[in-house]
């Protein structure tokens, strides 16, 4: 039962006598039936005496709640009364409803959401797509407002010009943080003019350019889809040169699986443009040319596959070492670097 029929049935259906007895207090010698603002105003008074002591003539409770049944029974005889009851019960239900529909299966959602987001790896995960954006819309700018063809979307595969049989192998375009490719180049100890840099999937260019602002001996890109190498060739002749310590830059049309190395030192990014099938082949054809020529190199996997797949594939070259970053390097790439970072280097 709603409190609108609780009140009915308290005050307006129940005792007549109550009733009666209110119409006299109120105005005894009329016959005429009493307004609703007059029953309120002579309530009022009886509710503020009511707090006073007893004295001759004043009214008591019952007095008080025979003034209150009149004044119920009166708004019930009212058609406005009635109205504005049946709108006070229409708006009680329709807000249990919405509490019930509404309120109760959003409040459990949040649970269930605050719930899951509170698990280590997934709190991780938003971390680390939190570093993502914050250094995408901050550090990266400055050197992204230097690209002829904007470097930091994200660009599938499919739709793109590729003459390869290894196009089922590739993954989409994503650039790699310029904040993470300059703590991977300070991991290494060597000095970099006596380097080449590769960039294994360039994409559009935006790690050859990064590389072109370190003293590298030269830099190059290899780029299998023939839009992104385009972009990447479009950069590279509007990025300027005042920025370039290394203005030996290219970028090849070909396949990874082509590509013949530099007979000097190298240091090969792998930004995770393709599968381990792929990489697999790669690592082949580095390790052959490392033992027929035998050199300084280093491998730099940013975002790179599983590590139970890749450091049993790096072991069985056996030709690469782990490197190690120092403890505040270290911790300074978990806590704001977006990407994870493994470098590799050969034993001599």
């Amino acid at each position: 039962m709603s409190i609108f029929s609780k009140l009915s049935s308290r005050f307006v259906t129940g005792n007549a006598e109550q009733i009666q007895r209110g119409q006299e207090l109120v105005h005894p010698s009329s016959k005429k039936p009493q307004t609703a603002s007059r029953l309120l105003a002579r309530l009022q008074s009886v509710s503020l005496k009511s707090a006073l002591p007893a004295k001759e003539g004043q009214k008591t409770p019952d007095q008080k709640s025979g003034i209150l049944a009149l004044l119920m029974h009166q708004i019930l005889k009212n058609r406005s009364g009635r109205n504005l009851l049946h709108m006070g019960r229409k708006s009680l239900n329709k807000a249990s409803h919405f509490t019930s529909k509404e309120i109760s299966p959003r409040a459990r959602s949040a649970v269930r959401s605050v719930r899951h987001h509170s698990q280590p790896e997934v709190l991780n995960k938003d971390y680390r797509r939190f570093l993502h954006t914050a250094q995408e819309f901050g550090y990266d700018r400055g050197i992204e407002r230097l690209f002829f063809v904007p470097a930091k979307a994200h660009i599938p595969l499919e739709g793109l010009t590729i003459d390869s049989p290894n196009r089922c192998f590739g993954h989409d375009y994503h650039p790699i943080h310029r904040l993470s490719f300059n703590w991977a180049m300070a991991q290494i100890p060597d000095r970099l003019s006596d380097f080449t840099f590769v960039d294994y999937g360039a994409g559009r260019g935006r790690a050859l350019l990064l590389a072109a602002t370190h003293p590298f001996r030269k830099v190059i890109g290899i780029e299998f889809a023939r839009e992104l190498h385009d972009d990447a060739n479009m950069n590279i002749a509007q990025f300027p040169r005042s920025l370039m310590k290394c203005r030996d830059i290219d970028c090849h049309l070909m396949d990874v699986v082509n590509f013949d190395l530099p007979s000097t030192n190298g240091v090969f990014l792998f930004n995770d443009s393709f599968d381990i099938e792929v990489l697999e082949t790669v690592l082949a054809r580095i390790t052959a040319s490392y033992r027929a020529n035998p050199r300084r190199i280093y491998l730099v996997f940013v975002r790179p596959i599983e590590a139970e797949q890749l450091e049993p594939l790096m072991e069985r070259t056996v030709i690469f070492e782990p490197t190690y970053h120092s403890k505040s390097e270290k911790m300074r790439m978990q806590i704001l670097s977006p990407d994870q970072v493994q470098i590799f280097r050969t034993l001599v």
